[in-house]
């Protein structure tokens, strides 16, 4: 489990493809305690340590991660964001983040007011899952959606040090991100859309052990 708060950034060295899926090199300041097998986000995705290496890190992405990323477009020089799963004992200071990317959206445009930086993005396509502020992940990072329209299309107030942390400072009009949405918005959501041929009733309840 992630909170969506990026503890480092690491810089694309290359992308491989495999017979079933990919494999990506990202050269990392040292990433205290990862081992091979460990799990640690890269630009919100959950993605296993496969090696490492002189500050060289490198994970596979399945066909699944690819498909549903931003992983295709990266190229040698990008920035990405990094974060190490949590301990159970730590503090959440973001939200529950899963590293499973749902979909991308589209950087429309990037304007700055004060010591703000207002970013505005388009998804690939509605969702019931975008909510005005509520919380989804943009490459990793926990952010709070407002002005959001036509559940599509929505914005962020990103804080200085945000936007000086990760990679937002490198992203240009057109970028594509990857986006996860609130999960608990996810399982409420498929509880609603249950069969609800069956009443939910004291006999039923008595049945299954709840009563």
């Amino acid at each position: 489990m992630f909170t969506g708060l990026i503890e480092h950034t690491g810089i694309v060295e290359r992308m491989e493809k495999q017979d079933t899926g990919s494999a990506i090199s990202v050269k990392i300041p040292a990433l205290i305690g990862a081992a091979a097998g460990d799990s640690i986000a890269v630009n919100g995705a959950c993605l296993t340590l496969t090696n490492a290496a002189d500050n060289r890190y490198i994970f596979d992405l399945s066909s699944e991660t690819m498909g549903k990323s931003a992983f295709g477009q990266l190229k040698s020089g990008d920035i990405v964001n990094i974060e190490m799963p949590r301990r159970v004992s730590d503090r959440l200071h973001g939200h529950i983040v899963n590293g499973h990317i749902d979909c991308t959206a589209q950087m429309t445009g990037m304007r700055q007011s004060g010591s703000y930086h207002i970013v505005t993005f388009e998804l690939s396509a509605k969702t019931p899952y975008l909510v005005e502020k509520g919380f989804i992940a943009v490459d990793g990072i926990s952010v709070t959606p407002y002005d959001v329209r036509e559940q599509r299309v929505f914005s962020i107030a990103v804080i200085p040090y945000t936007y000086e942390h990760t990679n937002l400072k490198a992203k240009k009009t057109g970028a594509v991100v990857n986006i996860e949405f609130d999960i608990i918005a996810k399982y409420v959501e498929s509880m609603l859309k249950r069969d609800k041929s069956v009443p939910i009733t004291e006999a039923f309840l008595k049945e299954r052990g709840f009563a």
